[in-house]
């Protein structure tokens, strides 16, 4: 069982959840511009590996690829920032990633606007819920005790 936490940024776009993945194995972030363009990521669940869509616009930004050496390796802290970008109120960006290994991955998008951070403590991030449309507006996590 895994529970929500946070969702920082703004109220655009349309919802996303993800609270059904059991692992995330890989993330793929495109950030261009001044902000993350879009998530992906691949995650398990019950026997089965899938990807999720592009949350945000999957044709611009530069891919940064992060492979997960699951299950020994696993997402355990996300960080960045949200706040108003061109004629956007607010939106997600920056993003860093952290494994339960000390490997950081990022930062991704520019260090802008108000700061959040989201540690884990004994969990695994196993998810991923929020907003997105044309950009990634909205973050946040779906946590499994470890």
């Amino acid at each position: 069982m895994s529970i929500g936490v946070g969702q920082f940024g703004g109220n655009g776009g349309d919802a996303f959840d993800f609270s059904n993945s059991n692992a995330i194995t890989e993330v793929i972030v495109k950030a261009e511009g001044g902000s993350i363009d879009s998530l992906k990521f691949k995650y398990y669940h019950d026997g089965t590996i899938s990807w999720s869509p592009d949350l945000g616009n999957n044709s611009s930004g530069t891919p940064n690829q992060i492979v997960l050496d699951y299950p020994n390796e696993f997402l355990t802290r996300i960080e960045g920032y949200y706040g108003p970008f061109i004629n956007v109120a607010s939106l997600i960006r920056s993003l860093t990633f952290y494994t339960n290994l000390g490997n950081k991955y990022g930062p991704y998008g520019v260090e802008e606007g108000t700061y959040f951070d989201i540690p884990t403590k004994g969990a695994e991030i196993v998810g991923f819920f929020g907003r997105s449309g044309w950009l990634l507006d909205a973050i946040g996590v779906y946590l499994r005790a470890r």
